[in-house]
């Protein structure tokens, strides 16, 4: 079948990054709906099921700056292609695993190899694509929302049938599957010497004034996004007195708005601009947040956590293409991989943080405290942030 007169190379590369963020998310999810039986049949604790995402995340944070750094000396195509072969071999072993310290090791190096995506692939996409950046890397972090989505489902179906070693092993094959087709349709992209590198190293210290508040909206959204995802279902039984199934069946209205967020999300920051559009998403995030314990009326729910799940998801991508649109190409997948890292950081304790505070205090305190410090960041992010910097033209 011949391709459309409009479908050039930019589009081949934006399916595979696209396509590179739904593997990882049915290898990453395969984990949640399976551990009840594998955590009996293995015999681990609460805590032990729990480290299992904590092996995750440390693999996922360390990766991202030294995954930059990587893919400036061998290159982009082989990095990514590398990677998704190995979080697949990894994933793939937990199959076989005998128990907790065999699954923890595999587990972060599931987390270190996929960590190495979100730098490298909108770095990738913001040389492609130029001005039309904003749009492609909102396509492009919709496949989180879509990978998440299916996984769930899918892994339970596996698990009904054969068990949960299958699971992995199955929802293990994509990578190995996409790995290939990086290798063959990727095209080679530009490798940076020892003398660039420390250049670079040198000279991504002057653009800390850039960096550091999109890092502080990064922190924030993974703030926002780890209190809801993880505590939406449980909020909605013991504060609003709703069942366990409709809680789980209302709790997926947030991943699903965020679809359509992200892939809106780069028209809003070409309209708006990439500054207003962030803060504005974290003003109304605090907004939607705050609303779900002041407003006690059950029906509107469904409303406001689809606000939410728009305002919520719409501005990670906004701030992966305002980092890369103000970086050089050597610079970006470094760059983007600081202010990620210390987003990822905020959103692994955060966590432990919130929950300990909401038995302390309660749902009420903990998301309304929760909101005011949004609000805080988005004011610190506005007066901060270097719009001129921002929009200035992509150096080479």
């Amino acid at each position: 079948m011949a391709k459309p007169k409009w479908w050039n190379y930019n589009h081949t590369l934006l399916v595979l990054t696209w396509s590179g963020w739904i593997s990882i998310y049915l290898a990453r999810s395969v984990l949640p709906p399976v551990l009840p039986v594998l955590a009996e049949e293995l015999g681990l604790t609460y805590t032990q099921s729990g480290l299992q995402e904590t092996a995750y995340l440390i693999g996922y944070i360390i990766i991202k700056i030294p995954a930059g750094l990587l893919a400036n000396r061998i290159g982009q195509k082989k990095v990514l292609a590398i990677s998704m072969i190995g979080y697949g071999l990894a994933n793939l072993l937990i199959s076989v695993a005998a128990g907790f310290y065999e699954i923890f090791v595999l587990r972060l190096l599931v987390g270190l190899f996929q960590g190495i995506h979100l730098p490298i692939s909108n770095a990738l996409l913001s040389d492609r694509f130029k001005e039309k950046q904003n749009i492609a890397i909102g396509i492009n972090e919709s496949g989180p929302n879509i990978g998440n989505t299916l996984a769930y489902p899918i892994a339970v179906f596996i698990l009904s049938l054969y068990g949960w070693r299958y699971a992995f092993a199955l929802l293990s094959l994509p990578a190995f599957l996409l790995s290939l087709a990086t290798f063959t349709l990727m095209k080679p992209e530009f490798v940076v010497s020892n003398i660039e590198i420390k250049e670079q190293n040198d000279n991504l210290r002057n653009y800390i004034h850039i960096l550091l508040p999109l890092a502080i909206a990064h922190g924030t959204y993974n703030l926002i996004l780890r209190t809801t995802f993880t505590f939406t279902p449980i909020f909605l039984v013991e504060f609003r007195g709703i069942s366990i199934d409709t809680a789980g069946l209302i709790s997926t209205i947030l991943p699903l708005a965020g679809i359509f967020a992200k892939i809106s999300s780069g028209f809003i920051s070409d309209y708006f601009g990439g500054k207003n559009s962030i803060c504005v998403a974290i003003f109304l995030s605090s907004f939607f947040l705050s609303s779900l314990v002041l407003v006690p009326v059950n029906s509107v729910l469904p409303l406001n956590l689809i606000f939410l799940g728009l305002s919520l998801y719409s501005f990670s991508p906004i701030i992966y293409s305002s980092t890369t649109s103000s970086l050089p190409s050597n610079y970006k997948s470094t760059g983007l991989g600081l202010v990620t890292m210390f987003g990822n950081f905020v959103g692994a304790i955060s966590t432990t943080l919130i929950g300990k505070l909401i038995d302390i205090r309660g749902f009420s305190y903990s998301f309304l405290l929760l909101s005011l410090l949004s609000l805080v960041s988005a004011a610190i992010i506005f007066i901060s942030l270097d719009l001129k910097a921002l929009n200035n033209p992509e150096k080479s």
